[in-house]
């Protein structure tokens, strides 16, 4: 027997768990001002427009998301108090004016830096989770972005003031963006419209506009210098998909996100494909009943739908037993794209 024939394939068209939108209003896409921009669903990472996306470029404060994560992915008390250093202070730019030897809550600075994009904030930041050297924490940013796939992201300062080494693209701005977005201390900070500090003498308060006026902002920050002109990385959620748009050197970057964010949820809708543990079908020699692994979502046009497909792979000459777990695998198509493969086990 060839090895094709010893492995079982079966294709059918999915029979979707959801009804469809009939509310989609087919909305063309926007005509905007950005020199490189990307539209992501957060949740799968599927790109659903997107322009000069590999293009490396500055991008200003939005720098700070990842300044925002690092210090996250490694502190244990965010309301523990540390002493400004002096050589924190003073820094061009926005600022929270902190002072020399001023004590301030890690939580504060955390807000300070992603509500009112305090450069001083961030350099006190990159200084107390590098163990005072700033350049060790920096190191940290670039590891981590390489680690999320974001390998033409390099960055040389915590706060994204301009420096020819220091760029990213909008495809590993987003990647970057959906990695923090998983966190929900994050996720809390850059939706605040306000924070009241509890070691500072005053409120803070958003500048990313898409919180305070788009009816389902709910994120993330914005960045501006000569150089790179405006940036954003900005999120909505309606229903259950939330949108990730990035614009680079953008003029009309809030009113832009808008449009955008209309045109994604009138256009795509969340649809849960497979169940975790879903029944698919019994295996010929045991008849043991064979489960899908896993759960899938995916933002998907109405006219996509039809075009969904799963395959099954069996693995051949495995028969199930005690020392096995694994009929085989799917995968899940559109078109011909693969959007996601996952394992098929046999009923414990």
């Amino acid at each position: 027997m060839t090895r094709r024939k010893s492995k079982k394939v079966i294709l059918f068209t999915l029979i979707l768990l959801i009804t469809l939108n009939t509310t989609i209003l087919g909305l063309e896409f926007p005509s905007i001002s950005a020199q490189s921009y990307i539209v992501i669903d957060q949740e799968s990472g599927r790109v659903i427009a997107s322009k000069n996306v590999n293009r490396k470029m500055p991008m200003a404060s939005t720098t700070k998301i990842m300044t925002a994560i690092v210090a996250l992915n490694n502190s244990q008390d965010l309301n523990k108090t540390i002493s400004i250093p002096e050589y924190c202070t003073g820094i061009e730019g926005s600022s929270l004016y902190l002072k020399p030897n001023q004590n301030v809550e890690i939580i504060d600075l955390l807000h300070g830096l992603m509500l009112r994009s305090g450069n001083d904030a961030a350099l006190v930041i990159a200084d107390y989770f590098g163990n005072n050297n700033s350049d060790f924490f920096i190191e940290k940013m670039n590891e981590l972005a390489f680690n999320i796939g974001a390998v033409n992201t390099h960055f040389v300062n915590p706060h994204g003031l301009h420096d020819t080494n220091h760029y990213t693209t909008a495809y590993d701005l987003a990647l970057i963006t959906k990695y923090a977005l998983n966190n929900e201390t994050f996720r809390e900070i850059v939706a605040a419209k306000k924070w009241i500090p509890n070691s500072l003498g005053y409120t803070l308060y958003n500048k990313n506009k898409v919180v305070l006026n788009y009816k389902y902002g709910t994120g993330v920050k914005i960045g501006y210098t000569t150089k790179s002109g405006r940036c954003i990385s900005a999120s909505a959620k309606m229903d259950d998909m939330e949108i990730i748009v990035v614009l680079l050197n953008d003029s009309n970057w809030f009113n832009d996100c808008y449009k955008i964010f209309d045109w994604a949820f009138s256009n795509y809708k969340k649809y849960n494909i497979i169940q975790d543990k879903q029944y698919v079908l019994n295996e010929n020699v045991t008849g043991s009943a064979v489960l899908l692994e896993g759960e899938f979502n995916y933002p998907l046009k109405p006219e996509e739908l039809k075009r969904i497909n799963i395959e099954f792979n069996k693995f051949p000459f495995i028969i199930n037993n005690n020392n096995n777990r694994y009929y085989g695998y799917y995968k899940i198509i559109l078109d011909n794209k693969v959007l996601h493969i996952g394992n098929l086990l046999y009923e414990s």
